[in-house]
């Protein structure tokens, strides 16, 4: 299909009539137009709101000659990026180099060809319309890669392409799962589900990003974030079992029969990228095993802990002992729920 070209504005910048006639006359009906005979009226109409898309810009002109002004446009962030085509009568390859040098893409020597005037100007005007493209389709690209990752993950992959695999010590995980869930989602319309768990979903974020959490996933109802994995926290323990409590405290509306639960660890883990189709950033170990099945042993407004835990924070919480629990994987562990003194 063949391109239309009549939304696009071409100024022409030539202190000759006759020139800017000619070249009027040859883009009358493609193109809009609009005329400056000097580099001065150049650069405001080039700074407009209405700005041109793609400039003609005659090099032999009293004052201001096409060379500097080729470098002033390049040289101010709001017109950078508009393409020039030096008119010109020289054909030196000196000449040439300079105008490439300040930033030109193309020439068009005199006398004008019809033919060649039309074909650089919608081979550059094409050209651009395809970076201007491939630039939005790299910001979504990348909206959309940090949506799905960590911030610090998702630049590692915009700079070598991968993240790599790293062992951290000291991280808080948390885990967050919405008991009841399942028998509500069997009796519900799936539009209702999954607005109601968005809804609540987006308040775990908010937590999460308030206390510093980075969030790593979500697995059907549950929530996970981690505090001092790819972002400083002074307190990574603290900041979690903040962020937790004042998650299981969330109302839900009792109609329902949702519980908010929390469970959450501290220790070592691996944190790395799985997937190449669809990245996923993941973490593993026991420390996140631990948090994960600790949650079966929380209720609302409180989180659980095992018993090294609460002893590292007994100070500032109140803490009711639970006694041996079966942990799977780990045995029999002494778990505690944590609330708020």
């Amino acid at each position: 299909m063949k391109k239309s070209f009549e939304n696009n504005l071409v100024l022409i910048v030539d202190d000759t009539p006759t020139n800017v006639s000619i070249i009027a006359n040859v883009l009358q009906g493609k193109f809009k137009t609009k005329i400056a005979t000097n580099g001065e009226k150049a650069l405001a109409l080039a700074q407009a709101t209405d700005k041109p898309d793609l400039i003609l810009l005659d090099v032999e002109m009293p004052g201001m000659d096409g060379y500097e002004v080729c470098r002033r446009l390049k040289g101010a962030p709001s017109t950078a990026n508009i393409p020039v085509i030096f008119l010109t009568g020289k054909t030196e390859h000196e000449d040439e180099k300079l105008g490439f040098e300040v930033g030109a893409v193309d020439y068009i020597h005199k006398p004008f060809s019809t033919e060649i005037v039309l074909a650089r100007v919608q081979t550059h005007l094409s050209l651009q319309a395809a970076i201007t493209t491939a630039e939005e389709a790299t910001k979504e690209a990348d909206i959309l890669l940090h949506a799905l990752l960590p911030e610090k993950a998702a630049e590692e992959i915009k700079s070598i392409g991968t993240v790599i695999p790293r062992r951290f010590e000291n991280v808080a995980v948390l885990f967050c799962d919405v008991a009841n869930f399942t028998a509500y989602c069997d009796n519900h319309e799936p539009e209702d589900v999954v607005a109601r768990l968005d809804a609540l979903f987006v308040i775990f974020e908010r937590l999460s990003q308030k206390y510093n959490l980075e969030k790593i996933k979500t697995i059907g109802d549950c929530f996970m974030s981690a505090a001092g994995l790819l972002n400083d926290v002074d307190d990574p323990l603290r900041a979690a079992i903040n962020c937790g409590l004042e998650m299981s405290s969330v109302l839900i509306d009792a109609n329902l029969g949702w519980e908010v639960r929390v469970g959450i660890h501290i220790g070592p883990l691996v944190a790395g990228v799985v997937g190449q189709e669809r990245y996923q950033f993941d973490i593993w170990g026991d420390t996140v095993n631990i948090a994960a099945r600790l949650v079966a042993h929380a209720k609302p407004g409180c989180v659980a802990v095992v018993e090294d835990v609460w002893k590292s924070v007994a100070d500032d919480y109140l803490g009711e002992s639970l006694g041996e629990q079966k942990i799977k994987g780990k045995g029999s562990l002494p778990i505690y729920r944590l609330s708020s003194k």
